[in-house]
């Protein structure tokens, strides 16, 4: 597998986010601790106009880093945030994170080098769930999240390789451009679902998707019924 410093190819990390004050700076220092070189990273954070102070905290991170960008998604959903983000990159690779998710050290060159090494159309990495809030329901949300009961096969809930493992699906996703070329951007009718609607299109032209072994990135769970069930 491909080494940090190897010619590595530019990799654009796209994150939709809107009113996320209180977790984006944690994920965007996340992605700037990776150990994945900065020379060849881009971050585009598409915000569906924040009223919270999320744009300040993005502005402040863009200016003091050139290849941080803050981009409006006026339309303030998700699957519009994506395919925004897809256009403007400028990446041979783009993956995708979401900005109440704070990733361990190595995660993109895990990632991108299952990508790069393993025929692989998509990556992604073990989430290791937490909760947004240590309440009762937040713990029991985590719980149903992380059990094979509640989940069934989603094994980047809770599997550890030790190789890179053949999936149904993945959290986010991380693959070359040519990928939305060949099977479409997201589906911008689809507000909660578009993740699944996309796998199921890669599945079915054939893709490949792989779970890149030490890949770990922590994602806070919502911790109340009402937002969680909404979700």
């Amino acid at each position: 597998m491909a080494r940090v410093g190897e010619n590595w190819p530019l990799v654009s990390v796209i994150i939709p986010c809107r009113n996320e004050v209180r977790f984006i700076a944690s994920c965007l220092q996340s992605v700037l601790d990776n150990g994945f070189p900065l020379d060849r990273l881009e971050i585009l954070v598409l915000d569906g106009m924040s009223d919270d102070g999320t744009r300040e905290l993005v502005r402040n991170y863009a200016a003091q880093h050139s290849f941080i960008r803050l981009v409006d998604n006026p339309d303030r959903v998700t699957p519009y945030a994506l395919n925004l983000g897809i256009r403007l990159a400028k990446g041979d690779i783009i993956m995708r994170l979401d900005a109440h998710t704070v990733c361990a050290r190595d995660y993109i060159t895990h990632c991108v080098g299952v990508l790069l090494n393993y025929g692989a159309d998509d990556v992604g990495g073990t989430l290791r769930i937490t909760p947004r809030d240590n309440t009762i329901a937040g713990r029991s949300i985590v719980k149903a999240l992380t059990q094979k009961f509640g989940v069934g096969n989603l094994k980047y809930r809770f599997a550890r390789p030790n190789e890179p493992q053949l999936v149904d699906t993945v959290a986010f996703f991380c693959c070359r451009r040519e990928l939305f070329n060949r099977i479409g951007l997201f589906n911008e009718r689809l507000t909660r679902i578009q993740d699944m609607e996309f796998k199921r299109r890669l599945a079915l032209a054939g893709g490949k998707i792989m779970l890149a072994p030490g890949a770990f990135a922590d994602y806070q769970a919502r911790s109340d019924y009402v937002s969680f069930w909404r979700h």
